[in-house]
């Protein structure tokens, strides 16, 4: 899932390194709102509902079997009846208690604190790095297809970080991929004037902290318990939703205030450092925990 978020946002950029040259900026509106009406007849039309719901709301057995014969051919085949096993419900009270009980209370908000600098990160580079370009001598195409690269670099990472993840310890994994996006961020800054270097720089910048970024809910869901499981995931991610405007606010105010290219990238090392630092903090703790 978070591959194709971060194609979507990469292919974004491409197209509009060929359409704004061409049509103007007004194209990228027209196509950015026919896109989604398209995409939601798709939806509507195409996506199957979860086997889960088609149960609870008594849909007939035949219906159930076309959806999940897919996943498990052989265990459906010949089920009339479908059933989903009653669960005990654990009131909103009791699961903020789970994920700020004492056993989990210094885990939240380490997991809170890399998720948002995570952010500031990649959506100050996502709205401004174009801008930053253009305003330092790059052409409009050049700016967009390198912005593009930044988040395709996450499509090439995501699997990876994960594939990483099952192999070696988790919170290693991730803090060295923020430790290396501070890296890169910096080395962007240091080379505006070679194209063919800034654009590997930027990938490999997009690699790291998308990585990063997309491995933080499979973190974050090992880390809590069942009922506490989706509770701590969402607050993770909402908290992380003021990074992402901390990150577009800081850009536009470092740009007001006249920071240039090179300072503004070097400036993205201080919150790698601390997503770094505060998810190996996390992992320590988890294991001291554990023990």
């Amino acid at each position: 899932m978070f591959c194709g978020f971060n194609l979507g946002m990469a292919c974004g950029g491409f197209v509009s390194a060929k359409l704004i040259p061409s049509m103007g900026w007004h194209s990228l509106l027209m196509l950015g709102g026919i896109l989604p009406l398209v995409l939601a007849v798709v939806l509507m039309v195409w996506l199957p509902e979860s086997a889960r719901f088609l149960v609870v709301r008594n849909r007939g057995a035949e219906q159930i079997r076309k959806v999940l014969a897919p996943i498990a051919p052989k265990a459906v085949a010949g089920v009339t009846a479908f059933t989903v096993p009653e669960q005990k419900t654990v009131s909103s009270r009791n699961v903020l208690k789970v994920i700020f009980s004492g056993t989990y209370s210094a885990g939240t908000l380490l997991l809170w604190l890399t998720y948002f600098m995570g952010l500031v990160i990649v959506y100050l580079l996502t709205s401004w790095l174009p801008t930053l370009m253009r305003d330092s001598g790059a052409s409009m195409e050049q700016s967009a297809f390198i912005g593009a690269l930044f988040q395709f670099g996450g499509v090439l990472s995501a699997v990876g970080v994960g594939w990483a993840m099952d192999r070696y310890n988790p919170h290693k994994v991730i803090g060295f991929a923020y430790a290396l996006a501070g890296v890169f961020a910096y080395l962007v800054g240091q080379s505006l004037g070679n194209v063919a270097v800034l654009a590997t720089l930027v990938l490999l910048a997009g690699m790291c902290i998308n990585g990063a970024q997309s491995a933080m809910p499979s973190l974050a869901a090992r880390f809590y318990p069942t009922q506490g499981r989706a509770t701590g995931v969402s607050w993770m991610l909402g908290i992380g939703r003021f990074g992402a405007i901390l990150g577009a606010w800081a850009g536009a105010t470092l740009l007001c205030l006249g920071w240039n290219f090179e300072q503004v990238l070097t400036a993205l090392v201080i919150p790698a450092a601390l997503a770094a630092l505060a998810i190996l903090i996390k992992g320590w703790v988890s294991h001291s925990d554990a023990t």
